[in-house]
């Protein structure tokens, strides 16, 4: 038991010093990161006919992941769209 209690407090302790750094593109606005990235992702599969997800808009996130992960944007996007729709609006 020693050693896994050992195992999470350095797993407690790693995230902890984690959480204190800064994040992929902090302070960068507008884009800030990959998280932005990934909501934008959502945004242009749900909102955009397939044929356009790997066209659109090459100045922001452009959709840039196998087609998989293009569908697996789709199915968050949707799902979360049925949460709050303005989440993933894509011209505002």
């Amino acid at each position: 038991w020693r050693s896994i209690s050992k195992l999470f407090a350095v797993g407690f302790l790693l995230r902890i010093f984690a959480a204190c750094l800064g994040h992929s593109g902090q302070g960068k606005a507008p884009m800030y990161g990959d998280f932005e990235a990934q909501r934008h992702w959502m945004e242009i599969t749900i909102r955009l006919p397939a044929s356009h997800w790997y066209f659109h808009d090459r100045e922001w996130w452009r959709l840039d992941y196998p087609p998989l992960s293009a569908y697996h944007s789709w199915i968050l996007g949707t799902m979360g769209t049925m949460v709050n729709a303005s989440w993933f609006e894509l011209y505002t």
